[in-house]
């Protein structure tokens, strides 16, 4: 069973990480967070984990949300072969985001006593709002001054074409 998508969600996050010959060398799982398409706020969305250089292929995959353990709304995919001789696995979980919560994917390879974490936060999209509110008006007041000046101008022009 093969997910959607999955090999260029793969190709598309290659350049962000390091160097194959150093993930063999180390063997340690590299973990991406990143939502499957971009927030809207106050509307529900999937994060997807990503988790590349798995060898051999057994690891556990969880999500927290705000330091809680969540189980609910989480899928995990099977294992897919990379051309370098490792695995790499995706798990989704479908959340809503509130501004500031933080969700974290948990990676645990036993056989490496090792985890790695990925963290994504969800974006204050208030803040977003006020400074549209701000450039917007910066904007309609540097147009009502340079409309004043050009008015202005244009009447001293008139005045000493008259004099």
């Amino acid at each position: 069973m093969r997910l959607p998508g999955v090999e260029s969600v793969a190709k598309a996050m290659r350049p962000a990480l390091p160097s194959p010959k150093i993930l063999r060398e180390t063997g340690i799982p590299v973990v991406s967070v990143f939502p499957a398409e971009p927030p809207s706020p106050g509307e529900p969305t999937t994060l997807v984990c990503l988790v590349e250089n798995i060898f051999p292929p057994a690891l556990d995959v969880g999500w927290t949300v705000a330091g809680a353990a969540v189980t609910r709304g989480v899928t995990l995919g099977p294992f897919v072969p990379a051309g370098d001789l490792t695995f790499a696995r995706f798990s989704r979980i479908a959340v809503r985001p509130a501004p500031g919560a933080v969700h974290a994917c948990e990676v645990t390879a036993p056989r490496r006593n090792a985890t790695a974490v990925a963290y994504w936060v969800a974006p204050d999209t208030a803040l977003d709002e006020q400074l549209d509110t701000a450039l917007a008006g910066a904007a309609l007041a540097l147009g009502l001054v340079l409309a004043l000046l050009g008015a202005g101008l244009a009447l001293l022009a008139r005045g000493d074409r008259t004099g």
